[in-house]
């Protein structure tokens, strides 16, 4: 397997008039939100890894040496730690949780390497609105855009965003056949909070029938936030979340038990397992599925 790395230092290309407007926002606190207009994404380099799923799936996936995340977000403690709170989520490494999630949806959906390559996909997910939040790498967003889904990808890091989530979106669309089409994308970056905001005060509040995220409830404060945008931009009365992820966090207090209990605690989305993992050669993992109460669907007819 090749060894693969993005052109992280180099030249950004300037952004077309035809991109849509790229929105910025802020909370109270001021903590900001903003969308990454997708020019911005820095070049591949080199050959991608490829890293295979279920049914055969393979996708392309950049790296960002720790060395050169500490470098680009100016924080040294990167390289000897995957989390610095309030400054970085992660988002350069390809955690398990993600796996998971890619597999869950290749299962779900029948998603074989055939269909993904179709000029104009014949999955369930075509046409679909997806949002993958804390996406790092974004694989389980590029799997759900192959299958021709709408998707729009959000990190808590910029720099995660354009040099890897738009280059590992981009080296997986150049190997479709010539005239595939696929849908657009969109990216944002920022906290979970100013995101959900920035997002429902311009046409996406509500928005989404399908929401993705992979190991992002490993603390009690980062459930709360994720919850909070959650429920801004989901669109009742069918639309569906899927939380990949550890059912235990040690050491920072996060687990599947602590965040079920708080979806049903705010009393808005009803929370299941629907995904695990207990091999005994790993850590236990959950896939757990949100979604709104049947009883609204009247109100929505």
């Amino acid at each position: 397997m090749e060894k693969f790395s993005f052109n992280f230092f180099g030249a950004v290309g300037s952004r077309a008039n035809s991109d849509p407007v790229a929105y910025t926002s802020a909370t109270e606190d001021g903590v900001t939100a903003e969308e990454v207009p997708q020019q911005q994404g820095l070049k591949v380099t080199d050959q991608p890894t490829v890293v295979t799923f279920d049914n055969e799936v393979a996708l392309l996936k950049g790296m960002v040496t720790s060395e050169q995340a500490a470098a680009a977000l100016a924080e040294p403690e990167l390289q000897a730690s995957d989390l610095v709170p309030r400054k970085y989520e992660g988002g350069f490494k390809l955690w398990e949780g993600a796996v998971d999630l890619c597999n869950f949806l290749i299962q779900q959906h029948q998603l074989t390497p055939q269909l993904l390559q179709e000029h104009s996909p014949s999955s369930s997910l075509r046409h679909k609105k997806v949002l993958e939040l804390g996406c790092g790498h974004g694989l389980p967003g590029v799997l759900c855009h192959l299958a021709g889904a709408a998707v729009h990808y959000q990190d808590f890091n910029k720099q995660v965003i354009t040099s890897l989530t738009i280059p590992n979106m981009r080296a997986n669309l150049a190997r479709l056949q010539q005239g595939a089409c696929r849908e657009a994308a969109r990216f944002f970056a920022g906290d979970w909070e100013a995101v959900g905001h920035m997002m429902a005060m311009h046409g996406l509040g509500g928005y989404y029938d399908i929401i993705l995220t992979a190991e992002t409830i490993y603390s009690p404060e980062s459930q709360a936030r994720l919850l909070s945008c959650i429920k801004q931009v989901l669109q009742p009365p069918h639309g569906v979340v899927y939380v990949a992820a550890k059912s235990f966090y040690f050491g920072v207090g996060g687990s599947t038990a602590s965040f079920a209990d708080l979806v049903k605690a705010d009393g808005i989305l009803e929370c299941k397992q629907v995904w695990k993992v207990e091999d005994g050669q790993s850590n236990k993992r959950e896939i757990l599925k949100l979604n709104f109460p049947e009883a609204i669907t009247p109100y929505f007819l």
